[in-house]
């Protein structure tokens, strides 16, 4: 059974600890975190205006993390991670499908994303979950994505 709730300072470290390298950063944060990640820069993130971060866990154990931040009745998802140890186990789909549900409970009416163009799985967990590729891209290898609630 897994759980959302909020990210606490008590999670980084582990959060953290699933990014093992400067590549893995891009993936997870885009260009706006710098390797190598800091405690400093998760919670700088997480205290943006409209930001919300959470966790998710599966048997009492830190699972995933997504990140919500609210501009008016959109929220953007971000900063989707799942434990490299849990990973193949449909856990990714179930965190973003609770991130959505936690943005319709936040009063959203779109979830935006963007994803690297390269990175198949998630591309394929965001369609299932009813993403399509939006207008706008924000650099050349990410593809914005949205999806109406």
């Amino acid at each position: 059974m897994s759980e959302l709730r909020e990210r606490t300072t008590a999670d980084v470290d582990t959060i953290i600890g699933w990014v093992p390298d400067a590549a893995a950063l891009y993936r997870f944060a885009g260009p706006r975190l710098t390797w190598p990640l800091t405690a400093q820069q998760m919670h700088d993130s997480a205290a943006a205006e409209g930001a919300t971060a959470w966790v998710m866990e599966v048997e009492q154990r830190l699972a995933g993390h997504a990140q919500l931040t609210c501009s008016g009745d959109a929220v953007r998802l971000g900063r989707v991670l799942i434990d490299p140890t849990q990973r193949g186990k449909g856990l990714g789909r179930r965190l973003v499908a609770s991130a959505i549900e936690q943005a319709r409970q936040q009063g959203a009416v779109r979830v935006d994303l963007s994803v690297l163009a390269d990175n198949q799985a998630a591309r394929r967990i965001y369609a299932t979950l009813g993403f399509t590729p939006a207008p706008v891209q924000e650099a050349s290898d990410m593809i914005a994505m949205a999806r109406h609630l």
